[in-house]
């Protein structure tokens, strides 16, 4: 029931699939969607999420700052919507509510200009704002990442890779890594494929294991439409989801 997917992070920055950065531009936009996931999760039970963030993205120079505010509707939980398995709690029927807010502050150390190659260092804090213990892990997380893109004619390669601190000490603090790449249909349509992986937090759970197609396509020079399906390859992970995300530019 992992929401917070790399590749569905990815969507929400679109800093992947850029032509680049500016160091002199200033610019916000603001995201928000539909995210749903479904699986048993090497349980008896069948749990579902809906998740609907609303993300806002500024950009200045070489900065680049985040915060998501997700609202969750979640049933039968066994597995935390960090996809780590929920132990002492009793998650049955349907939780809603607010979920754990997320903020990052990102630095472009290389901006395509010389040899085509983008990069961003990312540190992330995770706040323990969810309205219930099934909506998050009641801990402070943080977390620090880096992102690649390099576009080859129309195909862009994007992978990131990075470690969490999970703010408890029962859990492991895992490495995650995610590798994809899109392929530039038409000047404002894209489609691509990505997969995602995430250490085990438990010596008794599985990693994450997950693989998405995705396309995003330009409405505007201000409207971005994105639409994605995931398929799960473990029992920290959905047996499927996918979702549909609308982003503005200011």
């Amino acid at each position: 029931m992992k929401h917070k997917r790399i590749l569905l992070a990815l969507l929400l920055s679109g800093s992947a699939l850029a032509a680049g950065t500016d160091a002199g531009t200033n610019e916000l936009s603001l995201t928000t969607g539909l995210d749903y996931s479904t699986g048993d999760y090497g349980t008896n039970t069948t749990s579902e999420m809906w998740y609907v963030p609303i993300a806002a993205k500024y950009e200045t120079g070489r900065m680049t700052y985040k915060m998501t505010i997700p609202y969750l509707r979640v049933t039968n939980a066994v597995v935390s919507p960090d996809g780590d398995p929920i132990q002492g709690i009793d998650c049955s029927g349907t939780k809603t509510g607010l979920g754990d807010i997320t903020a990052s502050a990102g630095y472009n150390l290389l901006d395509g200009s010389a040899n085509g190659l983008l990069l961003d260092a990312v540190a992330k804090v995770k706040l323990p704002t969810a309205e219930s213990k099934c909506l998050g892990n009641n801990k402070t997380d943080y977390a620090l990442q880096f992102d690649a893109a390099r576009s080859f004619g129309a195909v862009t390669a994007f992978g990131t890779a990075g470690w969490k601190d999970m703010g408890d000490s029962d859990l492991r603090n895992p490495f995650y890594a995610s590798l994809g790449f899109g392929f530039k249909l038409a000047p404002a349509t894209t489609v691509g494929a990505a997969y995602d992986w995430r250490a085990r937090l438990r010596s008794s759970s599985d990693p994450i294991r997950e693989a998405s197609l995705f396309l995003s396509q330009k409405l505007s020079a201000q409207w971005k439409l994105q639409v994605y399906g995931v398929k799960g390859f473990s029992d920290n992970s959905p047996d499927w989801g996918g979702g549909m995300m609308v982003g503005y530019t200011y």
